[in-house]
C-alpha cells in the first residue's frame, strides 16, 4: 500500500435562504365510502385491449373496479386469487385480480410536488406502484416517472425504488433509478410518504421528507445524442396500482393482500425553483429557491502512462451513467498518455472508476485510501460535485496530478487564522451567526448527520464526519440560515 499524505480541509460556503413554499392544488384524502369518480378512473383487464400482454410486463392480474375499496379514511387496493379465472379479450385466463386507478382526463399536471402516504405489502410476486404517464403520450419516448415501486418478497419489504424512463419510439426505454432501504420496520408495516419534486430539467425523489435521489438531463449518457429529456412536455396523470409479477407468488404468499393509501396530494411551487449558483452552467438568475438542480462542467483526466495491461480506449464509469462501460469513452488527442472526458453533471455525490475497453480492465483501489468509499468488495472512487472541477489521478491511484479542486469564496476559522494552506486538523469552522438554535447538518441527500438544539458562539467541529459536502441550517435571532460545508480529507 502506498503511504499517502492526505491534508484535511474544512471550507464553509455561506448562503442565506428561506423556506420553500408549496400551494396545494389537488388532493384526495379518501374520506368517503367509495372511490371519487370525479378524480379517478379505472384501468380494467390485462392491457390486451391496448395490444399489451400483461400490461407490457407479462403481469398475471386482471384489473377490476371492485378491488379498490374506500373505508375508514383510506383507499385499499386488494389483490385476490381467482380460482375460476377471469378471461381477457385475447382469451387469456388470469387467476389473480387487483385494481389500477388513474387521473387521466380528470387531473393532469406538469411540475410541482406530487406525494402519497401509503402502506405497502409483503409477499412474493406483489408489485405496488405510484407513478405518472404523459397524457396522449407514446412510450417510452414521451417518458415515465415512477415515484414509488416495490417488489415484495417472503420477508418484510424494506427497499423502495423510483425511476424516470426515456427512450425512442418505437424502441426500448433507458432509465435511471435508485434503491432506498429503510433502517427500521418495513414499508408494509406502517405508512410512509413517497414524493417527487419536479421542475424544468429536474426531478428529485423524497422518502418520508428526505431527498434520496435526483436527476437532470445530464444524468443520462444517451441525452442528447440518442434520446431527449421528455419531462418538460405534456401534462401528466397519476397512477396507483398493485400488480402481480410474471414470476408470480409462491406458497408463502398470502391472499387477499392489499396496499393502503391515506392520501394523494399535488402542490405547485409558490417560488421559482432553480440553480442559484452563478458558477453553474444552468444558473438561473430568476430563481428564488435553490433546489439542488445545479449542473457543473467536470473534466475527468486519467494518466495511463504507467498502465502495463494492453488497452485501446479508457472509459469513465460510475453511478452517474449506471456503470455502462463504453458509454463514456475518453480521448487522448495529443498522444501524451493522459486521457480526458468532459461532462456536464448534476450536483451531488457519486462513485466512479476508470476502466478500459468496456471493462476488459479496471482500476484496483485500496479501500483504505481516502478517495474511495471504503467498501472492500466494490472499492470505488468518490466525488462530490458542487462546482466546476477537474478529476485528474493516475490510473489506480488517489493522488491528483493537477489542481483538482476549484474553490472560491472560502471562509475558514482555525487556530492559525484564516489560512487555507496548510489547514490545521482542529476541524473548526465558523458559522455566519452567533448563538444558534436548532442547528442541523445534513448530507446533500438530506440525511441528518449532526444536530444541536443550542450552540453558544458560532464555532463547530465536524472533523469526525466523512469527507463530503454538507448542508448546515439553523436559526439565530429569529432568522433562518443555510450554509454549505465542504469537508475534504
Amino acid at each position: 500500500m502506498k503511504n499517502l499524505l492526505i491534508a484535511t480541509f474544512l471550507i464553509c460556503f455561506c448562503n442565506t435562504s428561506y423556506s420553500q413554499g408549496w400551494s396545494l392544488v389537488w388532493e384526495d384524502d379518501f374520506s368517503g365510502t367509495t372511490l371519487d369518480q370525479t378524480k379517478w378512473t379505472h384501468d380494467l383487464g390485462t392491457g390486451s385491449q391496448y395490444g399489451l400482454w400483461g400490461w407490457g410486463n407479462g403481469e398475471l392480474q386482471f384489473y377490476q373496479a371492485g378491488n379498490a375499496e374506500v373505508s375508514n379514511g383510506t383507499l385499499k387496493i386488494i389483490v385476490k386469487e381467482e380460482p375460476g379465472g377471469i378471461v381477457d379479450s385475447w382469451g387469456n385466463t388470469m387467476y389473480y385480480s387487483s385494481s389500477k386507478i388513474k387521473t387521466e382526463n380528470k387531473f393532469e399536471v406538469r411540475y410541482g410536488k406530487i406525494e402519497a402516504r401509503m402502506k405497502t405489502v409483503n409477499g412474493e410476486g406483489f408489485w405496488p406502484a405510484f407513478w405518472m404517464l404523459p397524457s396522449g403520450g407514446s412510450w417510452p419516448c414521451d417518458g415515465e416517472i415512477d415515484i414509488m415501486e416495490q417488489w415484495a418478497n417472503d420477508w418484510p419489504t424494506v427497499e423502495t425504488t423510483g425511476a424516470a424512463h426515456v427512450g425512442s419510439c418505437p424502441g426500448q426505454s433507458f432509465y435511471q433509478s435508485f434503491q432506498h432501504q429503510i433502517q427500521t420496520g418495513s414499508f408494509a408495516s406502517s405508512f410512509h410518504n413517497y414524493a417527487v419534486e419536479w421542475d424544468e430539467n429536474y426531478i428529485a425523489w423524497f422518502i418520508d421528507g428526505v431527498k434520496v435521489y435526483q436527476l437532470s438531463p445530464s444524468s443520462y449518457p444517451t441525452i442528447p445524442n440518442q434520446h431527449s429529456w421528455p419531462f418538460n412536455s405534456n401534462d401528466w396523470y397519476l397512477i396507483l396500482n398493485l400488480a402481480v409479477t410474471d414470476n408470480g407468488p409462491n406458497s408463502l404468499t398470502s391472499f387477499p393482500s392489499q396496499i393502503e393509501v391515506d392520501y394523494v396530494r399535488v402542490y405547485e411551487n409558490t417560488g421559482i425553483l432553480g440553480c442559484k449558483d452563478p458558477q453553474a452552467t444552468n444558473y438561473n438568475s430568476s430563481a428564488t429557491i435553490a433546489n439542488g438542480s445545479c449542473e457543473y462542467l467536470v473534466t475527468f483526466r486519467v494518466d495511463m502512462n504507467d498502465v502495463s495491461q494492453s488497452f485501446t480506449t479508457p472509459e469513465v464509469n460510475g453511478t452517474f451513467n449506471t456503470w455502462c462501460g463504453s458509454c463514456w469513452p475518453m480521448e487522448d488527442l495529443d498522444g501524451d498518455g493522459i486521457w480526458e472526458k468532459q461532462i456536464t453533471m448534476l450536483e451531488g455525490y457519486y462513485e466512479l472508476k476508470f476502466s478500459a475497453d468496456n471493462w476488459s480492465i479496471a482500476e484496483s483501489l485500496d479501500p483504505a485510501w481516502a478517495c474511495t468509499n471504503g467498501n472492500t468488495q466494490y472499492t470505488n472512487r468518490t466525488i462530490v460535485i458542487d462546482e466546476n472541477k477537474v478529476i485528474c489521478p493516475k490510473w489506480g491511484q488517489c493522488t491528483p496530478t493537477c489542481n483538482s479542486i476549484i474553490i472560491s469564496d472560502v471562509n475558514e476559522l482555525s487556530s492559525l487564522g484564516n489560512s487555507l494552506y496548510p489547514n490545521p486538523s482542529s476541524g473548526l469552522i465558523s458559522l455566519s451567526a452567533n448563538n444558534t438554535k436548532n442547528l442541523k447538518i445534513t448530507t446533500l441527500l438530506g440525511k441528518v448527520v449532526f444536530k444541536k438544539d443550542k450552540l453558544e458562539g458560532k464555532t463547530i467541529n465536524i472533523l469526525h464526519l466523512p469527507a463530503g459536502i454538507y448542508n448546515c441550517s439553523y436559526y439565530s435571532e429569529n432568522k433562518f440560515y443555510s450554509e454549505k460545508l465542504l469537508l475534504i480529507k
